[in-house]
Order: structure tokens, then sequence, then C-alpha cells
């Protein structure tokens, strides 16, 4: 047999578990693809060769609905799972590196997230990584399979997942990418269909900004097959600096009033955005999974700069940007391997007026781009741990970009052609249980790629690096990596912009001056060369406990790192020619000073760079026991069932339902006798499959409410149905922090330059230096239908010195955000009242719940009128409310559904 099966489900047999289950075990309970909610993932096994590819069903696993069978005991608790073999997970990544950290349904339910990209956020501690070149997403995988981009997954709604993985930067390599970023591997439910709308609206509790976003999206998930469908809204009001009492710079100009400038200056710019996405995956040619992702983007936005000489109207700056994306993805097993191949092709344009007292100046910009990738991942030979295994990878891309700016002398054309090629071998020496077994489990690795770009030559990337896991529960990760990468066409190509009164910093002089800014891409950067040496480590101290920690270190030395211009000594030294200064008089024209008038902010390659983290963190995740509903509230929801639905005591056309033949305790006959063990229940097939889990978010399967366990799922019949179960729809307590510490952040400008340390006087940017300590935090409880999740970040203060001796303080910093959240689904005595309220979500969040804002002193104590808190943060606290409902099939899918089954039935007997 290879595959496990849960004691549970042998007895319980197929003939009489919920089809709705056949694909997601209730809450509580053990499958083949779920361990048990107390318990961890069961481990991957050390050999991860193609012969046994994670994305195939192994060979001789029973049926779907021998797979979901139910686990529990009368109260709905989880059972003892007795399990046969070790086989892994469906969905899971290739390779011996095991997740960091996976969150079942109810872990992610327990988020209150509805999208992927709240999900995200609320795992910000978990998937941040200190290698990556700055400000990256992790690497996404869908169902342990690559995905042409961020798209394909962005409108999945998150009740339509079955379990997250997440797992170190290593893991990449596997999939034909670098290891920069960490890897995030969503698992799908194999059946799921839903419509999703949601309306939200954000305001300032100080006033003078809102926005709102409104999204519709429609899933279709089958077995071999997935639609997505979305439309997505958001906009927000302009913010201006009269709405939040800035201090002006200097005196406003002759004939204006302080609040006429205050005005004409925008703090956040109008903007509003349209978006429509289509995302289509079918089975092809036999095995081959295919998917196309098509979206088209509209986005514009209005932003003010300040008043005209002649004081009749106000400087501004209006946006627009039209986008279209087309992305394809074909995976497939074949001769023992695995294959991918995915494609992209890009097409945007970009227009930007800005309105100066010299007239209207306009700068717009044109680019085409596309990619293909293709990656082969297989067994090479045996060793004593296992089966070598390589990655090989090839590719291409292009991309051009026309721009034209009033202030550049030219157009300016741009065109590159890339072609890749890159091979991973993982070799694993030594395994536990098998010969030369003293190290544990141990995997060597090595990795080499080369580029050749049209503009830059050949650049080549090196690596290798290990994986040990010498007991249960313990793994160390170590790896090198030397690589070289070039500007991006951006960075060289984008239009010159000239921004007028412009705040800005002179951390030379210590004076806020408004200054013309140059913004833009410059031509002449060079490829950068960069090594990275990594050690990470994470243990599970307790198997029954779901506590985990981790720990990665970070050594990273950059050869010619690419950086945007700070006002400082050091870079004006190194670069002159960026600063442009001028003579400033008084209206009397007594008293003149020399000021900078002119900025030159386009990125440079300075000399070299080395930055040396610790990031140290763990991982909590407790369930939950939840409320039991009284019999009379689930009388009441079989009622609705049969009402609505046509099933309940008795299914289409006098069959009865499972629900109805299951009892508490033990499966049951329709007339309420118990069956015999391992029994089908007497008078007819299953209920229909409802498509799935609840689009409420259950992860116990069905619909009809956040947490709803299927049709009759619920003990009694009925109750998972309209609301959850008592004792199996548990809730979740988390926790998870990582603390980023800095050792070392340091720059050398160019030769003979002093060198800047960010930790100890430098200014990093506007924001200031680096602190030592930046700190994650996420706490989340759901229980009864009911949720919150607390985030926190705190970074530690830092000090600018000044040659001027006047040094800049800037004071520690803790923002928290909080968010309430009810799914009156989960809970039943509401939803038997109320039944519209199925399925829906209601959400208030508060962003910076204390109104904390960055504090900036120089040395006596004065806040420099760059820094004012408010043109740092200029919205604050801010206050959002969200409805989101999720719309069930017609009551005739499901007879139809129902009725094929029959059928299907007929046809095998």
């Amino acid at each position: 047999m290879n595959s496990p099966i849960s004691l549970g489900a042998l007895l319980a047999g197929a003939a009489f578990v919920s089809p709705a289950l056949a694909q997601t075990p209730p809450a509580g309970s053990t499958s083949p693809i779920d361990a048990s909610p107390s318990q961890p993932p069961p481990a991957q096994p050390a050999l991860a060769g193609p012969s046994q590819p994670a994305s195939a069903q192994p060979a001789a696993s029973p049926p779907a609905d021998a797979e979901a069978g139910d686990t529990t005991d009368d109260e709905g608790d989880a059972l003892p799972a007795i399990v046969v073999t070790g086989s892994r997970p469906r969905g899971s990544v290739v390779g011996d590196i095991p997740p960091e950290n996976t969150l079942d349904a109810r872990d992610v339910r327990a988020t209150g997230a509805t999208s992927i990209d709240e999900l995200l956020d609320a795992l910000a501690p978990q998937i941040g990584s200190a290698r990556g070149r700055g400000g990256e997403q992790p690497i996404f995988l869908l169902n342990g399979q690559r995905i042409s981009s961020f798209r394909e997954l962005r409108d999945i709604p998150t009740e339509a997942i079955e379990r997250v993985d997440i797992l170190p930067e290593e893991v990449a390599l596997k999939y034909g990418y670098s290891a920069n970023q960490k890897v995030v591997n969503f698992v799908l439910r194999q059946r799921f269909r839903s419509t999703t709308a949601q309306v939200g609206v954000t305001t300032a509790t100080q006033g003078g900004y809102a926005a709102g976003t409104g999204d519709l999206t429609r899933l279709m998930i089958q077995k071999n097959s997935r639609t997505t469908l979305n439309l997505h809204a958001a906009g927000n009001g302009m913010l201006r600096e009269s709405d939040r009492n800035i201090l002006l710079t200097e005196d406003p100009i002759a004939g204006a009033t302080a609040e006429q400038e205050l005005a004409a200056r925008s703090l956040l710019g109008s903007k509003r955005d349209l978006r429509a996405g289509a995302t289509f995956n079918r089975q092809v040619l036999g095995d081959v999974s295919a998917t196309l992702n098509t979206e088209v983007e509209h986005t514009d936005g209005r932003s003010l700069i300040g008043l005209s000489d002649t004081l009749l109207e106000a400087l501004g700056r209006k946006t627009t940007s039209d986008t279209a994306h087309a992305g394809v993805a074909l995976n497939w097993d074949k001769w023992d391997w695995r294959w991918s191949v995915t494609g992209n092709a890009d097409i945007g344009h970009d227009t930007t007026r800005t309105n100066v007292d010299q007239g209207n100046l306009r700068a717009h910009e044109d680019t085409i781009s596309s990619d293909f990738m293709a990656t082969a991942n297989g067994n090479l030979f045996k060793l004593p741990g296992g089966m070598a295994t390589t990655t090989v990878r090839v590719g291409g891309s292009t991309s051009h970009l026309n721009s034209e700016s009033d202030l550049a002398t030219a157009r300016t054309s741009l065109g590159r052609t890339a072609g890749t090629a890159a091979i991973n071998a993982d070799l694993p020496i030594s395994h536990r249980g098998r010969d030369f077994s003293a190290l544990g489990n141990l995997t060597l690795n090595a990795n080499a790629e080369v580029q050749q770009l049209s503009d830059f030559g050949t650049l080549t990337t090196l690596g290798a690096g290990f994986n040990m896991s010498p007991v249960d529960r313990l793994s160390f990760i170590g790896s090198w990596t030397r690589e070289e990468g070039a500007p991006t066409i951006q960075q060289l190509g984008d239009p010159v912009l000239q921004t007028p009164n412009t705040r800005i910093f002179d951390f030379t002089t210590g004076q806020t001056v408004l200054v013309t800014s140059i913004t833009g891409g410059n031509p002449g950067l060079q490829s950068d060369r960069r090594s990275v040496f990594k050690f990470g480590t994470n243990w599970q101290p307790w198997q029954s406990t779901d506590l985990k920690f981790r720990a990665d270190f970070v050594h990273q030395t950059i050869a010619r790192p690419i950086s945007d211009i700070t006002v400082t000594q050091q870079i004006e030294s190194a670069f002159p020619d960026r600063f442009t200064y001028g003579t400033v008089c008084d209206p009397e024209g007594t008293n003149c000073r020399r000021q900078l008038t002119q900025v030159d902010l386009r990125p440079v390659n300075f000399d070299r760079s080395q930055r040396d983290t610790l990031r140290v963190g763990f991982d909590f995740s407790h369930p939950l026991k939840s409320h039991r509903p009284s019999q009379a509230v689930m009388d009441q929801m079989r009622a609705q069932m049969r009402a609505q639905f046509g099933f309940g005591r008795t299914g289409p056309q006098g069959a009865p339902s499972a629900g109805a033949a299951r009892g508490p305790g033990s499966p049951r006959n329709a007339d309420g006798s118990p069956t015999a063990a391992g029994a089908p229940p007497a008078g007819g097939p299953p209920p229909p499959d409802a498509g799935g889990p609840a689009p409420g978010g259950s992860p116990a399967g069905g619909f009809g409410g956040f947490g709803g366990g299927g049709f009759g799922n619920g003990r009694g019949g009925g109750g998972g149905f309209f609301g959850g179960r008592g004792g199996t729809n548990r809730g979740r307590l988390q926790f998870s922090l990582t603390d980023t510490i800095t050792f070392v952040d340091k720059v050398s400008i160019a030769p003979g330059v002093q060198e800047i340390d960010y930790l100890h006087g430098g200014a990093a940017g506007e924001s200031g230096g680096t602190p030592r300590h930046s700190v994650e935090a996420q706490a989340g409880y759901f229980n009864n239908g009911l949720g919150a999740r607390l985030g926190a970040n705190w970074r530690s203060g830092t000090t600018v010195t000044s040659l001027t001796g006047d040094n800049l303080h800037f004071s520690p910093l803790a923002t928290f955000n909080l968010t309430l959240f009810a799914n009156p689904g989960d809970i039943p005595e509401v939803v038997v009242k109320h039944p519209w309220l199925r399925s829906t979500q209601v959400r208030f969040q508060v962003t910076n719940l204390f109104n904390s804002r960055p504090n900036v002193r120089d040395a006596s104590g004065a806040v420099p009128l760059s820094y004012q808190p408010q043109l740092i943060d200029p919205l604050g606290r801010t206050v959002m409310i969200s409805i989101r409902k999720l719309f069930l099939p017609s009551p005739a899918y499901f007879r139809r559904q129902f009725q094929d089954r029959q059928q299907q039935g007929a046809g095998t007997r």
C-alpha cells in the first residue's frame, strides 16, 4: 500500500461518506494528506525523486471516499491516527527539505484573511528572507508545481486552500529559481466552487482621506481543472498638506497665505485602479496540467506639488498606466521526470504629465517583455543515502523599453535579450535507518547558472550547500552563493522626471530645503557581484506540540552595489555632479546663503557593501475546541436544509442523506439503528458532491457557512451544512515572532571616500540609519465564528551623525494593527435565525492602532521640518470595514451532481 490510510477511513468505508468530504477531511480527523490537528504534518522522506512525483496520486491509493473517513469520537475530537505507510502529502514539493512550517485549512481560516495578499501579510514574520536583494516576494508554487506568475493564484479565495507549506530558500533551486527568497507552496482543495463578492471602505481617523475597494471573483475547481474570474476596483482620494497642518519649510510665496500653499501640495495623491483577470487550468494531452492566465489593468492618479508663480493654480502631476498580461504554465510527469514550461508576455504604456511654471512637461514609457522557462527534475544515480537528483533549467527572455521625456535631449530606446542555462544537483550522503547513517539525514547540493545578456555579456552564478537532519524534528541548512546581477532595464532607461519643490533633508548642512529633484533611469549602471553565506536551523522540541523555532544567519557582500542617492557628505564627495547649489537671499536681499537647489536622485553604483544579519523566531499553533450547538438548533438546520435544497432526513427523490444516516458516535441506518462496522448505511447512496469544502472556509468540506461540515456531516445530520458541528469545528490560537538582528551594514561609496556605517551614524535614507533590531509579530485567535488578529512591528532607534555636529536621533517605533472578524456561518444560533448570513464575513480592521509615528529630533530637541511626523506618515491610524459574501451553487446544481453520481453507481454495478 503506497499511501497512509487512517483507521477511521478503513472502518467507515466509501459508501456512506459524504462525497463533499472525499477531498478534505473533517476538522479534527486524520487523512492521507493532513496530519492530526495536534500533530505536525508528516515528515517528508529523504528520497524525493520523480519516480514518485509529489503531484501524482499513489498507485494503490484508496477510493476518495475512503480517504476521508471520519476519525472523531462522539464529541468530535480527533482519535489517535494509525498510519500504515509514510507517503508524502498531496501537492508536496520535490526534494528532501521539510517545510519550516505548515498551515492546514483551519490555520488559514484562523488568520481571518480573505485573499492571498492578506494571508501573506499575516505570514510576514515567517516568509521574510535576508538573502534577497531587498523587497522581493517569496517564490510561489501551486500544488507543488511552478506557476507562470503570482497572478495565477492572487484572486483565489483562501477557503479553497487546503494547506500552505513554508520552505527555506534552498528549495527554490529544485524548481529552477535562484535561492534568494523563501518558497510558499499553496495546495488547493480538489473540488471547490464559489462566487465571492467583497467591498471595503477605509478612512483615516484624522480625516482628509477615504478609500474603497471592491472584488467579484468566480472560482470553480474540479480534480483536473480550475477556472478563476476576477474583477477588481480600488480608489482613494487626495490627502493634502492642509489636512495635516504641516509647517512650511520657508515663508509662503509673496501674495499667498500659508493655507493656500499647503492646500496646493498633496501628501498622498488620488488614485483609481481597475483590473480584470481570468485563469484557466485544464488537463490536456492526457496528463499535462496546462494553465492560461490573462489580465488587463488601468490605473491613473493625480498629485499636487505647489503653487504656480501666478498663484492662480496648483502645480500638479497626472499619471496613467495601462498594462496587459498573458501567462502560460505546463506541468507533467514523464519517464520518471517532472517537467515544467512557463511563459509570460507583458505590454505596458505609462504617461506622466507634470505642470510646472515653465509649462507642461510630458514623459511616457512603453514596455514590451516576454520570457520562457523550461525545467526538468529527475533521478541520476543511487548513493548510500538514496537517489541523486538534478534540476535542469533553460530559458530566455526579451524586453524592450522606449521612453521619451521633454527633459531628455533624445528618445531612449533600450532592448535586452537573455539566455539562461542552470543545473542543480542533490546528493544524499546519509539517511537514518540505513547503512552509514551516523550523520542522520545528510544531502549535499551544488548548482551553477550561466546567463548571457545582450547588453552586459555573460553573468554567472555558483552555489553549494548541505541539508542535514541528525534527529527527528531538528534540521540544519547551510549554503554559499556567488552571483552576478545586472541592473533592470527600468533602472537603465526609465524616463527622466523633474519634480520641483521637493522637500529634502541635507545631512551635510542639517537643513530642510526645497529642491528640484531629478528621477529616472541611469544608462551608465554596471552589473554587481554578490556573495552570500547562509546557515539556518529549525527545531520542533516536542512532537505533540506545534511549536517550532527557527534561525538564519546571513553574511552578504556586494561589489558595485546599485543604490539610490542620499544627500550626505560622503555621497556628495563621490558624485559632486549630482548636486547643484545656488545663492538664496531673503526678500530684502541682505541675508544671502549658499543652498542646495537641485539633486539628481537617479541610481548609481557604489564601490562595495557588507551586511550581516540574524533572523530568529518561533511559530506556535494550538487547536481550540468549539461550542457544540443544541439539538434544537441542529433540528432547525436540518429543516432549513430540507426546505432549500431538498436534503435532510431524506435526500432527493426520497434517498436518505448521509447526515440522517449517521447518529452520534457511529454510522447509523435511516431508521436510527447502528450499521455494522465497515458497512454503509441502509437506504441508498450518499448525497451529491457539494463541490468541495464550505465556501465559508470550513476545513471539513461541504458548504453553507464558515466552518460548515458538508451534507449532514454534523452529528445528527445537517449540522455541518449550516454552521459547523460542535466539537470538530475547532478554532485556532496562533503566534509567530521574528527578530532580524543586524550586526554589520556598511558601504564604501568609492575608493578614497570615507566608508558609511549605517548602524553607527550613517544615513541609509530619509528614514535614518539601519536599526539594530526589527521585530515582526502576529497573534491570532479564532473560535466559534469570532476571530481577532494582532500584528506588531517594532524597530530600534538610530542616530545619524552630521558634519555640523547637529546629529539626528530617530526614536524606536512600534506599530500595531488589529483585525476583528466574525463568520456568522460558524455560529449555528445566528445562522438558523438569519440564513442569509451563511458564508459571510464582517471585518473591522484598525491599522496603526495607537497612531504611532516616527519621532525625529536634532541635537537641540527640535523636529527638523522635513521630519515632521505627519510628513513621514501622513495617514496615521486608519479604520477599515469590509463585508464579504460567498454565494453557493444553485440547488439544481447539487441535484444534477446527485443524479450523475447515481448513474455512475448504476454503471459500475
